[in-house]
């Protein structure tokens, strides 16, 4: 019984795997020319924008969670009840279906 799991948690696995493992093989035997167009033209700019969205969202994040939990957990207002449970509603969705909708 548990070699059928094992197998069928690792037959799940490499499914999810493949578009990644796919990713990563064109880097390591994609053309160089690819890459090196890259490097001169925008790669710099593409980190630079992914490391400013990351901080960003990360930020925007904190300061709101941390926000709204010190308000639910520490203060008494009407609707605070509801509010200790619709804070969390964003953690039962995932993110893509959210942005989807």
């Amino acid at each position: 019984m548990t070699d059928r799991w094992l197998l069928g948690i690792v037959t799940i696995t490499l499914l999810f795997a493949v578009p990644v493992i796919t990713v990563f093989s064109f880097v390591f035997h994609g053309s160089n020319e690819v890459w090196n167009h890259l490097v001169e033209t925008v790669l710099a700019d593409y980190i630079i924008n992914s490391l400013l969205l990351m901080f960003g969202v990360s930020f925007g994040t904190l300061s709101i969670g941390i926000t709204t939990a010190w308000l639910t957990s520490l203060c008494e207002f009407p609707g605070r009840k509801f509010f200790q449970w619709a804070l969390l509603l964003p953690l039962a969705m995932p993110a893509y279906i959210i942005a989807y909708t």
